[in-house]
């Protein structure tokens, strides 16, 4: 699988028989998966459904999306009226001008008895479940295709640039590896003019061993040989492709870790200058590293 960016946008529109439904989402990088995908009140038993497909095609990082339904054409409606009621109404009415000695029939109000609750009701014809459903999900699942090919498409971009700061790593390690064996051997003359000149009769093979032994705590091959490891690892897993966001954020930080240690013991400018450049390939690649799937 290729490598995959976390950050992607993803858009589609799909027109059923009776609706168009328009699916958005975007996604950011973030140490888990979490999904805030809003939806109309009409499509609220697929709320699950639809972040259940969205979770398992998109895999890690934080997802927003929003999911709209509009009619193609009005939905017809259909009005019953409650005669009885309306009738009883009317009639009651009639009865009380009868009673205030009014005996016209036609000035009974049958407008206003229709607007009393219960006299109309009407009622609009819903989408059809399975059709407003299966619309639905065609929409998520082409927006979330979508957006895994944009994020296919940042993450060969991000992909190139770490294997060529991988490079430039590699050339910085090689460099600091031919420069420790002269700079161990500067400590250890270093140490044994010091320590000669404050015990001027002291045996020189002693001084040798006793300056070869706090050298060797200055000794950077073990760092400059794991470094080299996790760089080869780090480029073989980006070679292998999503899902290795996690397993890449962990290379990097032992790298981080094996660059301050030699940065640590050497006292060679030419170490130390590689050491910073070092650190700063280091931190890039570890920016880039959070945003891999």
């Amino acid at each position: 699988m290729a490598l995959r960016s976390m950050t992607g946008f993803g858009q589609a529109v799909v027109e059923g028989t009776e609706v168009r439904v328009k699916v958005e989402i975007r996604s950011v990088n973030h140490r888990f998966a979490e999904f805030q995908i809003k939806i109309g009140r009409d499509l609220f038993a697929l709320e699950e459904e639809v972040r259940a497909l969205a979770a398992k095609r998109i895999g890690r990082g934080r997802v927003d999306g929003f999911v709209s339904v509009e009619p193609l054409r009005p939905l017809p409606a259909q009005v019953s009226v409650n005669w009885d009621l309306l009738d009883a109404l009317c009639e009651a009415e009639r009865a009380a001008l009868r009673r205030q000695g009014v005996d016209k029939p036609a000035l009974v109000s049958v407008a206003h008895w229709m607007t009393y609750p219960g006299v109309v009701t009407v009622e609009t014809r819903t989408f059809d479940p399975d059709a407003l459903r299966r619309d639905v999900l065609e929409a998520v699942a082409l927006a979330c295709d979508r957006l895994i090919e944009m994020r296919v498409r940042e993450g060969s971009r991000i992909a190139a640039d770490m294997l060529a700061k991988l490079d430039d790593l590699a050339r910085l390690t090689e460099e600091m590896a031919r420069l420790a064996p002269a700079a161990a051997e500067a400590v250890l003359r270093r140490l044994r003019d010091r320590m000669k000149s404050v015990v001027p009769q002291a045996d020189e093979q002693r001084l040798l061993s006793e300056a070869a032994i706090l050298a060797d705590r200055a000794c950077i091959d073990e760092e400059l040989v794991r470094l080299e490891s996790h760089i080869a690892e780090f480029r073989k897993s980006v070679r292998e492709g999503s899902p290795v966001g996690r397993r890449l954020d962990f290379i990097v930080q032992e790298m981080h870790r094996e660059v301050n240690t030699i940065g640590s013991k050497s006292t060679d400018l030419q170490i130390a200058k590689a050491v910073l450049e070092a650190k700063a390939l280091v931190e890039q690649l570890r920016e880039q590293a959070q945003n891999i799937e």
